[in-house]
């Protein structure tokens, strides 16, 4: 009778062992996050693990992760999916094996132009163990930058609008790198022919799509932009990019290009330089670059938005004809003004 009770005992303690250790966590219904910025004690996770609503009482894990002769955590950024159970939870922490963390490019509400938005972004989302400051610091950086073939100027280049697999425990380098072999998958098709064929290098086309992109919010013109500012730069002559001159006086938000901006003396500044910019001035679409690399053969040197504010763009080949529609568009934009004004009370 007694050595039932024990068996009995034992099966029962046997049977809450297994559905302590393999059963899922009651109260962990949803997928969480839990950074550890440090070599940090199995205590202190214990305690996030519990703040987190993960865990009523952090004791457990504490014993289990003793037990599995796991007494610290590494650094890094752990997501414990929903119906996580304690042994997994704790092999978890006991191996380091941190979760991969996607970085998302081209879906921000606000183009991303420069590397100070950039740093900004990563802190933000919280991408990175490190902060806009330590990101900064790397993209002003000539030595880092050089030994990842890109400079201050081209350094945005290689952000192209995917995601991207990285690590939170990853350094501003490290995640560069992971960037630049994307970089590297894009081009290693035939889009470097395509490039090549155009007298432009991958860095090139960037920095042009970049001005397509901001240049037209309708897609079906862009290949014809990029034809217009192709042909300008075979002849020399200036690109004269009214995205460029905004760029360069900083004026992100400008909805129209004036003398202020045309008058500001930066590299960036088409109106005062000839040749391409030194870098992008924003994450393009992958379809501005492939607008670039497909332009179609024309003869066109200048174009304008259409008269009829459809979002089109009308092209020329002279500059007399250009002018014509230009003097078109301005007419009617300021009658549309002077109508708005006439009926506002």
């Amino acid at each position: 009778m007694r050595l039932r009770i024990v068996i009995g005992v034992v099966v029962i303690g046997l049977v809450w062992l297994l559905w302590f250790l393999l059963g899922p966590l009651p109260r962990h219904s949803r997928g969480i996050r839990i950074q550890v910025p440090t070599p940090m004690p199995v205590e202190w996770v214990g305690q996030q693990l519990q703040e987190k609503g993960i865990l009523s009482n952090p004791s457990g894990f504490i014993y289990t992760a003793k037990i599995l002769g796991c007494q610290t955590v590494r650094p890094g950024s752990y997501l414990i999916p929903a119906g996580e159970n304690m042994y997994t939870l704790t092999k978890r922490f006991r191996n380091g094996r941190q979760t991969p963390i996607s970085l998302i490019l081209g879906n921000e509400r606000i183009r991303l132009r420069t590397p100070l938005q950039f740093a900004a972004k990563m802190q933000r989302y919280d991408y990175t163990a490190a902060d806009s400051a330590q990101w900064i610091s790397f993209l002003r950086s000539t030595e880092a930058l050089a030994s990842l073939g890109v400079d201050t100027n081209t350094a945005m280049t290689r952000l192209l609008p995917l995601t991207y697999e990285i690590y939170w425990t990853d350094s501003p380098a490290q995640v560069y790198r992971t960037l630049n072999k994307a970089w590297d998958r894009f081009w290693q098709t035939e889009r470097y022919s395509k490039a090549k064929k155009i007298g432009l290098s991958p860095t090139d086309v960037y920095i042009l799509a970049s001005i397509v992109e901001e240049e037209t919010q309708y897609a079906p013109d862009r290949p014809l932009i990029a034809s217009t500012y192709l042909n300008r730069l075979r002849i020399g002559m200036r690109l004269q990019a009214d995205p460029t001159a905004k760029f360069g006086s900083g004026d992100f938000t400008a909805k129209r290009v004036t003398g202020f901006h045309l008058r500001q003396a930066s590299p960036y500044n088409t109106y005062l330089h000839t040749g391409l910019p030194p870098g992008s001035i924003c994450l393009p679409s992958i379809a501005s670059i492939d607008a670039v690399l497909n332009a179609p053969p024309t003869d066109y040197l200048y174009f304008v938005a259409s008269h009829s504010f459809d979002g089109t763009s009308l092209f020329s080949s002279n500059y007399e004809e250009h002018q014509k529609k230009a003097k078109r568009y301005q007419e009617e934009l300021s009658r549309r003004l002077k109508t708005k004004t006439s009926v506002e009370p």
